[in-house]
């Protein structure tokens, strides 16, 4: 008798590495995505499809748990920073699903930029502390939101006045914002893959060549003090799930900017240089010691690319 399928429901379906994720798994896994916006090709790619509330909206829990019951989910890949909490919440209630992320511990700490700029400067990770005042920050700096995902928001200013403009055009107080120095430097994006029972299973630097509000264009590369760093973030925090590191090098020290406690949208080129990140966290779910390590290929590019499609009627 064949196995039965497992079903995976991808949220933020709408988005290239969403879509890549239905196209390739599609042949081990049933498929079903879902998407805050109806005006999107998820909804023309073959799939079963459904419109859901955003992750921060009070329905999204109900939605979620008719969804799973309707299609009969064994996993959940989701894709919105403002879904890891409800979604974290919704696996501990019901253990038989399982979900493509960390301990809600990690995700919260995560998702509030300022208090894991602390952290990770207090453990002795990465030294990239915000500034306290306006009237200490040196210039350029970076102003970003303390929560909020993907470049939305996130500037670079050059001068004071730059600042209060920015803190004006978004209608916040200094202490609304992180704002920290701007690192000079090599930008990198590092997959760190991670089971539900906190064994490392790989991590796959990625050096950023091109990068416009998502990566573009990048490489995958080796580097010992990349791994070393990702390696004291799983052994402090015991993350328990996949997590994104986004970090700058410069003179050979690594600076932390951000760690998204999910998979990001360069996923597909580990997906590509070591393995499904999905489908690693399914196969080694509740193992102790990993058999089958993959073994992870330098030199393989992304080029990522924006591709039309019409629906006719």
């Amino acid at each position: 008798m064949a196995k039965k399928k497992l079903n995976v429901l991808i949220t933020c379906a709408g988005g290239s590495a969403s879509l890549y994720y239905a196209k390739y798994l599609k042949k081990q896994y049933g498929i079903f995505l879902a998407d805050a916006s109806d005006k999107t090709i998820a909804r023309f790619q073959g799939f079963p499809f459904a419109r859901i509330p955003f992750g921060n909206d009070k329905r999204f829990p109900s939605t979620l748990h008719r969804l799973v019951k309707r299609w009969k989910i064994d996993v959940i890949l989701p894709g919105a920073d403002e879904e890891l909490v409800p979604v974290s919440q919704y696996r501990a209630k019901h253990p038989n699903v399982t979900a493509i992320i960390p301990r809600e511990d990690f995700i919260k700490l995560c998702l509030n930029k300022t208090r894991l700029m602390k952290v990770l400067d207090r453990e002795g990770i990465s030294h990239l502390l915000p500034y306290t005042k306006a009237s200490n920050v040196r210039y350029p700096a970076i102003v970003k939101p303390v929560y909020g995902r993907g470049s939305k928001g996130v500037h670079r200013v050059e001068r004071a006045s730059a600042l209060r403009g920015y803190l004006e055009l978004y209608g916040k107080r200094f202490s609304d914002v992180l704002v920290q120095p701007h690192i000079e430097g090599v930008e990198w994006t590092v997959s760190v893959i991670v089971n539900d029972r906190n064994r490392l299973i790989g991590i796959v630097p990625k050096r950023v060549i091109d990068k416009r509000g998502i990566t573009r264009v990048a490489v995958t590369e080796r580097n010992r003090v990349i791994e070393e760093l990702c390696k004291k973030i799983v052994e402090r925090f015991k993350p328990a799930g996949p997590f994104n590191v986004q970090l700058k090098l410069f003179k050979g020290v690594p600076y932390v900017f951000e760690i998204n406690p999910r998979l990001s949208t360069s996923s597909v080129l580990t997906d590509v240089a070591f393995g499904n990140e999905l489908d690693l966290f399914v196969k080694t779910r509740g193992q102790e010691k990993i058999a089958r390590i993959p073994t992870m290929k330098s030199g393989v590019y992304l080029y990522r690319y924006e591709e039309n499609v019409f629906i006719r009627p």
